[in-house]
């Protein structure tokens, strides 16, 4: 059996709670681990792209879709921002190196790359559409 549940929000970063809200009820009922991961996923990318990729709040939506299937929990995250994939550059940071030389941003991805058991990029139209899967348990 598959449940699928989707939502509509527009880019700014005060809707960023109501998409938080939203993965946690699409999910309720799954273990917290897993809540966790996949609302760590859907932030960094909803606030990448209001902050990144539009340049601050817009109206411009932002669709996010929970698909469960068996083992497997799917997010599909699509926006209207400028072309950008990522998953491109996804560097591994140097735990050893101090705060300072560490560069700026690309942690949040990293992360993501690294609870997924699979992430892609595709840019569909005009729609940047990125598919993060998780694995239940």
């Amino acid at each position: 059996m598959t449940l699928k549940q989707t939502r509509t929000f527009r880019a700014r970063l005060d809707e960023c709670t109501n998409v938080s809200a939203f993965v946690e009820s699409a999910i309720a009922g799954t273990e917290p681990r897993l809540v966790m991961r996949l609302r760590l996923a859907v932030e960094e990318l909803f606030v990448n792209t209001v902050t990144h990729g539009h340049g601050g709040d817009s109206d411009a939506p932002v669709e996010v879709t929970i698909r469960i299937a068996g083992d497997r929990v799917e997010l599909l995250y699509t926006d209207t921002a400028p072309p950008f994939d990522p998953f491109a550059r996804v560097e591994r940071p140097d735990p050893t190196a101090p705060l300072e030389a560490r560069s700026e941003g690309h942690l949040g991805v990293f992360l993501i790359t690294e609870l997924a058991e699979r992430c892609d990029y595709a840019r569909i139209g005009t729609h940047n559409c990125v598919t993060v899967e998780l694995r239940r348990g």
